[in-house]
């Protein structure tokens, strides 16, 4: 009487396999038990109450919600800001020294590698394409061009 292992086997009533509920010997020889046998006073599956298992409460089942972080925008104010320009105007000099005709590339690369030092600084989060042309924007605002 099984189904290749697709359905559980046993009984619903008692658990235990060999039988189906209709013929289990645990049941009761009530006649009107016999006469609906879909009834739902009929169905009882076994209790799993003392299961050992403990039940979730309410509490363990919600999950805390997450906050969303949010990244720093780049915004005239941090662009004007010591991490911003100052960062450049502070570092950029004592750092790159211009080697003259000859070495343009050797000195287009260091100038590249500070710029790239001063992306990860101010905005890691960007790629250094996203950051050159975030600062290109920025950079063309009023605000920034005026120096307040």
């Amino acid at each position: 009487m099984e189904n290749g292992g697709s359905a559980p086997t046993g009984c619903y009533k008692c658990g235990r396999p060999g039988h189906w509920s209709r013929d289990c010997p645990s049941a009761s020889t009530n006649p009107s038990s016999n006469s609906n046998p879909n009834s739902s006073s009929n169905f009882s599956r076994p209790s799993f109450k003392n299961s050992g298992i403990p039940k979730p409460t309410d509490k363990a089942l919600e999950k805390p919600k997450k906050v969303p972080r949010t990244r720093p925008k780049l915004t005239p104010g941090l662009l004007l800001s010591n991490d911003g320009l100052g960062y450049v105007l502070r570092h950029f000099p004592r750092s790159f020294k211009f080697r003259g005709r000859g070495h343009e590339v050797s000195d287009l690369r260091n100038l590249i590698g500070l710029y790239a030092e001063w992306h990860s600084h101010l905005l890691p989060y960007y790629s250094f394409d996203q950051f050159v042309h975030k600062v290109e924007k920025v950079g063309a605002t009023n605000r920034v061009r005026v120096g307040h």
